[in-house]
């Protein structure tokens, strides 16, 4: 038996498969623990997907060997960078191999230099877990995606699809739910492609989670290709449309150049995301978009950054998740060159500046209405942080219950969230 601590960066999958790995070395006896100061092994569930974060990752994975703690690299990184974490860690473990998660903190106690990095056929749905977050649970429903996109490692860590059983899924989130969580999380790489390798949709999915399990709570679905995500339209919007269902949709447009787009290897144009934009807005005007943009691509100039900013303007997203663009090693785009550093700067104001008044707009918007709010953890400084029913974060004052719904008027907008004034009772609950 030992004490083992798991330090998670990145994505939600990243999460959920920190509580996998949890769940699996609690099963062998082992005891996790809240620092690494307290542990006998360390496991770093590394991210890779921009520059900055691999090389965050080499910093922290330096800091944690140097601490003399034995340490096992996990995660993406570990499966497409292993030489720059080998320095650092004896053991080195990937996405696709949990599974050997016990034989990988085994070996790092006894000093073994060890690799687990083949692509098991795991059913990530299925496997036991412990939670991080009582209130809020990812539930896996699907690994890798069906996408060539010329910038992207993330792929070549997770592999190509494949979609966990919807019964596994299913029972995954009554799992979740009977543990106290109120707020489930489905992620993947592309939930748009859900259940295209087992003849069923995303939709197909949903429909039975809300049929099958009753009660009080909300999910948020991941995150999904526009192009992946239209070709479900109009009927999954008939099971978005449940109270459960955050009425938040993650399309990551990238760019809005047509040309950047095909340079990407996205199968989409700017048009086809206004399109998907215009829907979703005309079904509910108070649906949260969020989506994603790089800046900086190989080969795009001036008229192809405003073309993006024009798209933004027009789409008016909820949530822009900005980076500027770094090469990955091992993709076609890696070998392109890139606009001149100081422009990708002077590009990347710009876009920050236009995309905070977009969000200050969209949350004013909201100031004087009264809402339903789902209070999701407690936050610095004494107040609570909530959800509405389309993701808006809400910055909650006076004392609130974790984990219940309540009914509150905005006060104050804020660029990344609104504030506001509980005024109905809580209720909630299964």
């Amino acid at each position: 038996m030992a004490r083992v601590h798991i330090e998670t960066h990145g994505c939600t999958m990243n999460r959920s498969d920190s509580e996998i790995m949890a769940g699996l070395l609690s099963s062998a006896g082992h005891v996790m623990v809240g620092s690494p100061e307290e542990a006998d092994v360390v496991i770093l569930n590394t991210c890779n997907v921009k520059l900055p974060t691999e090389r965050r990752m080499v910093r922290r994975a330096a800091e944690l060997s140097a601490s003399g703690v034995p340490l096992v690299a996990a995660g993406c990184m570990a499966r497409t960078q292993p030489d720059l974490l080998r320095p650092y860690a004896s053991v080195l473990l990937g996405p696709r191999s949990l599974i050997d998660v016990v034989s990988a903190v085994d070996a790092a106690l006894s000093g073994r230099e060890s690799e687990f990095l083949e692509d098991r056929a795991l059913n990530k749905a299925s496997m036991p877990r412990v939670r991080l977050n009582p209130t809020s649970a990812p539930v896996p429903v699907e690994e890798g995606c069906l996408g060539a996109c010329t910038y992207c490692i993330t792929r070549f860590s997770r592999g190509r699809l494949r979609s966990f059983p919807p019964d596994d899924v299913i029972s995954a989130v009554a799992k979740a739910l009977k543990g106290g969580a109120v707020e489930i999380l489905l992620t993947g790489e592309d939930l748009g492609v859900y259940g295209w390798d087992l003849g069923i949709t995303l939709a197909d999915l949903l429909g039975a989670i809300l049929s099958e399990i009753g009660g009080s709570y909300r999910i948020r679905v991941g995150m999904a290709t526009p192009d992946s995500f239209s070709s479900l339209l109009p009927g999954i919007l008939d099971v978005w449309g449940d109270e459960r269902v955050y009425r938040f949709f993650h399309l990551p447009v990238q760019s809005g150049s047509d040309e950047i787009l095909a340079a990407m290897g996205r199968r989409y144009t700017s048009a086809d995301f206004l399109s998907l934009a215009s829907t979703l807005r005309g079904w509910d005007p108070d649906s949260s978009i969020s989506t994603d943009v790089i800046v900086g691509f190989p080969g795009e100039d001036g008229e192809d950054f405003e073309a993006t900013l024009r798209l933004l303007e027009s789409v008016k997203p909820d949530f822009v998740n900005m980076s500027r663009y770094g090469p990955r090693p091992g993709t076609r785009a890696a070998a392109w060159t890139p606009p001149p550093l100081s422009e990708v700067k002077r590009r990347s104001r710009e876009l920050h500046d236009l995309v905070m008044e977009i969000k200050m707009r969209r949350n004013e918007r909201l100031v004087g209405r009264e809402l339903k709010v789902l209070v999701t953890e407690r936050a610095p400084g004494g107040r609570f942080q909530a959800r509405t029913d389309f993701y808006t974060p809400v910055a909650l004052e006076g004392e609130v219950e974790v984990g219940k719904f309540y009914r509150a008027v905005v006060e104050e907008a804020r660029s990344n969230y609104v504030v506001a004034r509980v005024v109905g009772g809580a209720h909630g609950g299964k």
